[in-house]
């Protein structure tokens, strides 16, 4: 199984050659750092494991990225932190970077600088390390570093040439090489040349959509002075030493420095002021709040009172529908026994008229008819008699 270990300065392309190499079937695991918006859009295609491992070796050497020191441009690496990185190292192969049918694929800017431990690494655990090293103009990287570190153009180029002194005398022969700015202009071409050493599949329409040209913020016109070119060799790193010394002398360097931490330290005094004023207003709005929140218990109290009225108001109401509920049945009850009276005053009316009917067919009988009007005659004045 082989693993192609992509290495190249910070900010000289490796991750426009990565995406290039992961659109051609080249596999970087699932453990990759994060996109950074204005740094790599399109992600760093690290894997997080390698960089920290990477990290740890060069802090335990007093160095860092940025300012590497004596001790890890000579390889001068304590044994214990030697002996932790190994291990490390072999586990992180071990565990693999996705599908073992495809190209292994790690990239680290770092590898410049530990390249020769990652080598051993491989072959330790069994893997067949492959190398492709990209470059771009050192006046591009260091107007990159400025751009995204704020790191004077005069370190920024020291600190290229001191990545491109430690990978040239680390690379092996068989190393494959890109020059970013031909990586931009013809990736097809770039990545058909890869895959005649490397087991990719080369896809033009995949290639065009993962290459982005218009992510290059720095560029500078290509010409024989070697700040401008990317097809740096080992033997020409001596002149690029002294290119450098001569149009950027350490002195400006040194002074750059100085200036961006003069710089930075009136920007933290700035932000350390707007602080202050944020505190302030956030302590007024917190005062604000404190009075709007007294204001809202004091409501809450009235309402509180007003839900007892508006209660006690419904357990009257209540009560009254209550009471007028049993008068309506009262009344009800009431209207039934007046029906039923009016119901046996009908009947007695209708036996009345029919006793009067039959006493009128009496009265008119013959013979008997007039005897009885007599008689009744005779009893009404009787009665009359007796009341006078």
């Amino acid at each position: 199984m082989s693993v192609l270990l992509v290495v190249g300065m910070h900010r000289s392309g490796t991750s426009a050659l990565c995406a290039a190499l992961r659109a051609c079937g080249a596999s970087f695991g699932d453990r990759l750092l994060d996109p950074l918006a204005g740094v790599n859009d399109e992600g760093f295609w690290e894997d997080a494991e390698v960089v920290e491992c990477n990290e740890r070796l060069l802090a335990a050497a007093g160095g860092s990225w940025y300012a590497p020191g004596d001790a890890v441009l000579g390889g001068d690496w304590p044994a214990a932190a030697l002996a932790d990185f190994r291990a490390d190292a072999q586990r992180i192969l071990g565990r693999g970077f996705g599908s073992p049918d495809s190209l292994w694929a790690i990239k680290d800017p770092r590898f410049c600088l530990t390249l020769p431990l990652w080598l051993q690494a491989c072959e330790a655990t069994g893997l067949q390390p492959r190398v492709c090293y990209i470059s771009r103009a050192p006046r591009e990287v260091a107007g990159s570093l400025l751009r995204r570190d704020g790191f004077p153009e005069a370190y920024g180029l020291r600190l290229d040439l001191a990545y491109r002194q430690a990978v040239m005398a680390a690379l092996p022969v068989e190393t494959l090489r890109v020059d970013y700015p031909a990586l931009l202009a013809s990736p097809l071409s770039v990545l058909a040349r890869l895959s005649e050493a490397l087991p990719l599949a080369v896809d033009e329409a995949a290639l065009a959509r993962a290459v982005r040209s218009d992510l290059r913020h720095q560029q500078v016109e290509t010409g024989d002075s070697l700040l401008s070119r990317a097809d740096i060799g080992a033997e020409e790193l001596a002149g690029l030493a002294a290119l450098i010394d001569q149009q950027y002398p350490l002195q400006s360097a040194l002074q750059g420095i100085l200036d961006g931490l003069v710089a930075r330290g009136r920007e933290l005094s700035a932000i350390g002021e707007s602080h202050s004023r944020a505190l302030e207003t956030i302590a007024a709005k917190d005062a604000d709040i404190g009075r709007l929140a007294a204001e809202l218990e004091e409501a809450l109290a009235v309402i509180a009172g007003k839900d007892r009225d508006i209660e006690g108001l419904a357990t009257e109401h209540r009560q009254a529908l209550a009471t007028i509920d049993e008068r309506d049945a009262q009344i009800r009850e009431l209207d039934g026994r007046l029906a039923e009276i009016g119901a046996m005053h009908s009947h007695a009316l209708e036996v009345i008229a029919d006793k009067d009917a039959e006493i009128q067919r009496f009265y008119r009988l013959p013979v008997l008819g007039p005897l009885l009007r007599l008689g009744r005659w005779w009893r009404q004045r009787r009665l009359a008699g007796g009341e006078g």
